[in-house]
C-alpha cells in the first residue's frame, strides 16, 4: 500500500514538473509599452521608471514624477512672476522650487505605483508611478485655501492701513505669502487646470499689489533733517538710499509727508587730544508725528584728534558708509517688492 501510494505521489510531481515547464510567462502588463494610455493624461499625472531592481525602478518612475512637477512649477512660476512685474519695480527673482518642496507636494497627492515587472528580453524592472488627478485635488484643495485666506487677510489688513509708510511694510507681508499662494496654484494648476481656474480672482489680486504698491510710495514724500552732520556725509548717505529704494527725497519741508530725522552724538571724551565714539539714531516720523521707521548705528571705534572737527572728519565716512550699506538693506526688506 505504502508503494502504490510513493509511486502515485512521484506521478503527481512529474506531472506539476511537466506542466509547469510548458506553461506560458506571465503576460506583460500594457503599461510597460503603453503606460500613457492606461493611465490617460485626462486623469492621471504618471510617469514610467527602469532599473536594475525593482525599487530601483520604482524610485526611478517617482524621479521622474517629480522632475516633471519640478520643471513645472518653476516655469510656470517665472512666467507668472515676469508677466507681473513688468512695468514696475519689483526685484527680478528665479523661481526655483528645490527636490525636497517637490517631494512633500507629490507624497501628498496621494502617489501610487503599479506593480514592478521584470522584463526578461531587456532584463530590467519597470514601474509606473501615478497620481489621480481627481483624488489628489480632492487632498490638495484644502492646502490653497488656507494660504488663500491667510494672504487675502494680510491684504485687507494692509488696504485699510491709513499711514503710507505702514501700508508699505503690510503690503510687502501680503506679497511674501501671496508667493506662496501662487506657488500652490502653480502645483494645483498641474493637477487640474480647470479647478485652479477658479482662483482666478485671488491671483488678480496678487498682481494688483505692485501697482498698489508704487502708488502708495508715490506719496511717501520725504525731506531729511540732520543735526550735527559734518559736510553733509550723512544727508547725501541717506538721501541717496531713499532715492534708490524709491522714495522721493524733497528739498522744502512744507512739501514733505515724512520727516527723516538723524541725530549724530559724538560721545566725545577728553581735551587735547579728544576721541569721539558717534552712535546716529535715524527715525522717520508722519505728519502727525507717528514713527514710522528708526535705526541706531553705534561705532565700534574710537576717533581720536586734537580738534572736534579733525575727529568727526576721520570717524564719520566710514561710519556713514556702513549705516548706508545697513539701511539699504533694511529699506529693502521693508519696502520694495
Amino acid at each position: 500500500m505504502n508503494v502504490i501510494r510513493k509511486l502515485f505521489l512521484i506521478n503527481c510531481m512529474f506531472f506539476i514538473f511537466i506542466f509547469s515547464s510548458f506553461a506560458k510567462p506571465s503576460p506583460m502588463p500594457e503599461w510597460v509599452q503603453n503606460y500613457r494610455s492606461v493611465y490617460p493624461d485626462s486623469e492621471y499625472l504618471c510617469q514610467r521608471g527602469s532599473g536594475k531592481s525593482a525599487e530601483e525602478a520604482k524610485t526611478d518612475a517617482t524621479g521622474a514624477l517629480a522632475r516633471y512637477f519640478q520643471m513645472n512649477v518653476s516655469a510656470n512660476l517665472s512666467t507668472t512672476m515676469t508677466s507681473i512685474s513688468t512695468g514696475t519695480e519689483i526685484q527680478e527673482e528665479t523661481a526655483i522650487i528645490n527636490d525636497v518642496q517637490v517631494m512633500s507636494q507629490v507624497d501628498f497627492f496621494g502617489l501610487e505605483y503599479t506593480e514592478p515587472y521584470y522584463f526578461k528580453k531587456e532584463k530590467k524592472w519597470y514601474c509606473v508611478a501615478f497620481i489621480n488627478r481627481e483624488n489628489a485635488w480632492i487632498q490638495y484643495k484644502p492646502q490653497i485655501e488656507i494660504v488663500k485666506n491667510s494672504f487675502e487677510g494680510l491684504l485687507k489688513n494692509a488696504e485699510k492701513e491709513n499711514d503710507n509708510f505702514t501700508k508699505l511694510k503690510a503690503l510687502k507681508t501680503a506679497w511674501q505669502k501671496g508667493k506662496d499662494f501662487i506657488e500652490k496654484l502653480e502645483y494645483g494648476r498641474l493637477i487640474s487646470p480647470t479647478r485652479e481656474a477658479e482662483y482666478s480672482s485671488s491671483r488678480d489680486k496678487f498682481s494688483e499689489i505692485p501697482v498698489i504698491f508704487e502708488e502708495t510710495k508715490s506719496k511717501c514724500k520725504t525731506y531729511i533733517s540732520v543735526q550735527g552732520d559734518y559736510n553733509r556725509i550723512f544727508t547725501t548717505g541717506i538721501s541717496t538710499v531713499l532715492s534708490e529704494c524709491g522714495f522721493d527725497v524733497v528739498k522744502n519741508q512744507g512739501e514733505s509727508t515724512y520727516i527723516v530725522e538723524v541725530f549724530i552724538e559724538d560721545n566725545s571724551t577728553g581735551g587735547e587730544p579728544l576721541a569721539i565714539t558717534p552712535t546716529v539714531n535715524i527715525k522717520i516720523v508722519s505728519k502727525d508725528d507717528k514713527t514710522v521707521f528708526s535705526y541706531e548705528e553705534v561705532s565700534q571705534e574710537k576717533t581720536v584728534s586734537y580738534t572736534l572737527e579733525n575727529a568727526q572728519k576721520k570717524a564719520y565716512p566710514k561710519l556713514a558708509e556702513g549705516i548706508k550699506a545697513a539701511l539699504k538693506n533694511e529699506f529693502e526688506n521693508a519696502f520694495k517688492l
